[in-house]
């Protein structure tokens, strides 16, 4: 029933790596937080739980939860694009290992080929493609956060820096009016 996949040696240390260097950043992060003490790591941790525990609705709460908390407005912007970045940069560089997953990575693999069969043909879909993730990752809809569009973009069988860059800036532009919408009381 089940096939067993021979992964050579060689894949399994680049991929180890890739997973270390898609969370060394988070992992330097959270040690110069901590080194900061309780007046920043206590509101980071608010902030940073509601983003990924309120399904759905983190993203537009955290921002709220991170103001309450006394965050000042632009290190709440920084805070939220990073979460959204790495979030990004984790699924889109590490996208390879669900394709090894037996019975889910066959399923990514064909999706991934049909996208690439259609982009080939139609080069327009690409540019297409780029700019659909930059506004679904802005838009406020359910399902449209960073990771989910990274996997999307990964699917289409699209570049992973550019399917990240893309998440980056949209996440620049999404946060910042949050922010700024929820601090002026413009909401």
């Amino acid at each position: 029933m089940f096939e067993y996949i021979q992964i050579p040696e060689r894949e399994i240390v680049r991929d180890v790596s890739y997973l270390f260097l898609t969370i060394s950043p988070a992992l330097a992060a959270a040690f110069l937080i901590i080194l900061l003490g309780p007046s920043v790591y206590l509101p980071v941790s608010a902030v940073l739980l509601n983003y990924y525990f309120a399904v759905g609705v983190g993203w537009v709460t955290s921002p709220l939860v991170g103001l309450a908390a006394g965050m000042k407005p632009w290190l709440l912007v920084i805070l939220l694009v990073f979460i959204a970045v790495q979030s990004s940069f984790f699924v889109t560089v590490n996208y390879d290992l669900l394709e090894k997953i037996p019975l889910l990575g066959r399923l990514f693999l064909r999706t991934r080929k049909k996208a690439e069969r259609v982009i080939d043909k139609h080069e327009l879909a690409k540019d297409i493609s780029y700019i659909g993730i930059f506004w679904l990752m802005f838009l406020p809809v359910f399902g449209t956060g960073p990771m989910v569009m990274s996997l999307v973009g990964r699917i289409l069988a699209l570049q992973w820096w550019k399917v990240w860059l893309t998440i980056s800036l949209s996440a620049v532009v999404r946060y910042s009016l949050v922010v700024i919408v929820v601090y002026y009381g413009l909401f």
